[in-house]
């Protein structure tokens, strides 16, 4: 079933003009993304995926090759944070003027057109990069207003001006693992509701956080973002997953561990000339 599966997939590319096949997307590297290939073990969190470690073979068989590799970092935020990263974010809170606001949720549409513009500036450098498209972004932002916590969702502000950004989530995979067994459909759906109104989960994830380039350079506001991201996850989640990053960056993942990531789950992207 996967080889006719594949080769169809490939030669629907082929047909289109495509050289390469890459993958898995869905749809897009700004999506889930990446086949599970360590940490087997450990739940999936919020829009990550899982799969059986027998998939890594059966992707070697089919003839595609690593191309990228992903990290997943457990952060235990019980532990007291970094002094000399609370002493970078408070002198460039203090000597730039950064400040943080929070998204509104209740004008939806207007942050979603700031993050938009953001994420396309912050983000350009990223090798499989991929604009992000108002539709995709409108359509993502749907799902995610029933599960975010809104102080989990914040722009860094400079002179009145959103200059970076900082998005995590509650893992909610723990309530659908809670769920597991009861009927499909709305008779699943209720507990889910309930769960999300009257409680948290244990652990969030932290998706994403980006710097105008225009600000990159700029002393502190780096470590600023990084320590008031933690400091908020860290008030009500006592675990935070950081995901995914991209193995070959290695200032990003050099500056997680330092933090106190350690490394639970790599997620590959493989790919197969057509």
């Amino acid at each position: 079933m996967a080889d006719a599966l594949f080769a169809a997939a490939c030669a629907w590319l082929a047909e289109r003009g495509l050289v390469s096949a890459r993958g898995p997307y869905s749809p897009s590297i700004n999506d889930t993304c990446g086949l599970l290939s360590e940490g087997f073990q450990h739940p999936p969190c919020v829009f990550m995926p899982w799969n059986p470690e027998r998939y890594v073979d059966t992707y070697r068989r089919l003839g595609l090759s690593e191309v990228r590799r992903l990290y997943a970092f457990d952060m235990d935020m019980t532990k007291p944070a970094d002094p000399a990263m609370t002493r970078l974010a408070e002198r460039a809170r203090n000597k730039s003027g950064l400040t943080t606001r929070p998204f509104d949720l209740r004008d939806i549409e207007k942050e979603l057109r700031i993050l938009q513009r953001l994420y396309n500036v912050t983000l350009d450098r990223n090798w499989g990069y991929v604009p992000v498209q108002w539709e995709d972004l409108e359509h993502s932002a749907q799902g995610l207003k029933t599960i975010a916590d809104p102080s989990l969702l914040y722009f860094v502000m400079h002179d009145g001006r959103e200059v970076g950004y900082s998005i995590s989530l509650p893992d909610i995979n723990e309530f659908l693992h809670r769920t597991r067994g009861w009927p499909r459909g709305w008779l699943r759906l209720v507990p889910m509701l309930w769960f999300l109104k009257t409680s948290k989960p244990g652990r969030a994830r932290h998706l994403i956080l980006g710097i105008d380039p225009e600000f990159r350079r700029r002393i502190g506001l780096a470590p600023f973002l990084y320590h008031e991201t933690f400091r908020r996850v860290g008030v009500d989640y006592p675990l935070c997953e950081v995901s995914w990053v991209e193995a070959d960056n290695e200032q990003i993942v050099r500056g997680i561990e330092i933090l106190g990531g350690r490394r639970e789950k790599s997620y590959t992207i493989w790919e197969k000339p057509l």
